[in-house]
Order: structure tokens, then C-alpha cells, then sequence
């Protein structure tokens, strides 16, 4: 994995491919916090099957994702939302509501120690610190801020027939 600073990350690609990256070097956590969890950027085999992997590596691994709007994921279906289906229990998925602190970013923290990042009004000005405890810290405080806030979300629950 490249340990540099790569600044001007390009949304969807190659973000999707650093997600992978990065996520594929989780010792113990994986935090996502996107609008939408779009499909182009994280529904993709190689990203679930590296999140698979991390879960598979110990009972202490987890997963989890902050979506604002659900109703994609639901209607289109999503690789992520199929795994934290099947594996409710590390992998959760919680709404985001309203809150002043978030301004539409995406983020992916893996550990407490790697971050890709997309601010929430641009395409083009992401950045990607694959080894940068500073930097991870202050989108992990706003991520548990926002986690703090959010709530379970019953669409997203998977139906017993």
C-alpha cells in the first residue's frame, strides 16, 4: 500500500479503487460515511470482499457505514447492504440525519490510522492519507459525532419470509 499524501483524488474513479486499498489494509475497522453509498463508488465485488475479509479475521473487526439516503440501496440493492445483512452483527449500516457538522463529505477511515476523503462539493478534490493518525483522528471525531446521532433504519433490514 502507498503510504504517501495523494491530493486531487477524482470521484468516482480512482476512488473507488483507493476505497479498496485502503479498506484491504483494516486490521480492525472500517468506517464509510456517504450521501448515498453510490453504487460507481463502493458497489463493487473487490470492496465487499475486502470488508468480507476483514470481518472473516476476528470477532473483534467491524464495519460501519453512515448513508443520509437509504432508498437506493433498498430499491437497487447493494453489495455492502447484502453483507451487512448476512453479517448483522459487524457490519452495521445506520441512516444519518440532519446535522450541522456534516456537509455531505464521503469519507472512508480504515483503522484509526488511513483516510480517503471527498468533500461534499467537489468531484475532483478528494485526497487519500493512507497513513496519517492526525488527519484520521479529526474525520473519526466527526464520524462518531455523526454515528452518535444516527439511527437504525428499518428499510434496511433484511425481511424473514
Amino acid at each position: 500500500m502507498s503510504n504517501e499524501f495523494v491530493a486531487g483524488v477524482d470521484y468516482p474513479h480512482p476512488f473507488d479503487d483507493l476505497a479498496v486499498e485502503l479498506c484491504s489494509s483494516a486490521a480492525r475497522e472500517v468506517c464509510i460515511l456517504s450521501p448515498g453509498l453510490d453504487h460507481t463508488a463502493f458497489d463493487s465485488e473487490a470492496l465487499a470482499e475486502a470488508l468480507g475479509v476483514l470481518i472473516r479475521s476476528s470477532r473483534q473487526t467491524r464495519v460501519r457505514i453512515l448513508v443520509a439516503d437509504t432508498r437506493d440501496l433498498v430499491a437497487r440493492g447493494h453489495r455492502l447492504l447484502k453483507l451487512a445483512r448476512r453479517i448483522p452483527s459487524s457490519v452495521r449500516i445506520r441512516k444519518l440525519v440532519e446535522h450541522p457538522q456534516w456537509n455531505n463529505e464521503t469519507i472512508v477511515i480504515c483503522d484509526r490510522d488511513g483516510v480517503l476523503y471527498k468533500p461534499g462539493d467537489s468531484d475532483r478534490e478528494g485526497f487519500y492519507e493512507p497513513s496519517s493518525r492526525a488527519s484520521t483522528r479529526r474525520h473519526l471525531e466527526l464520524f462518531e459525532e455523526l454515528w452518535r446521532h444516527s439511527a437504525e433504519d428499518v428499510e434496511l433490514r433484511s425481511l424473514a419470509l
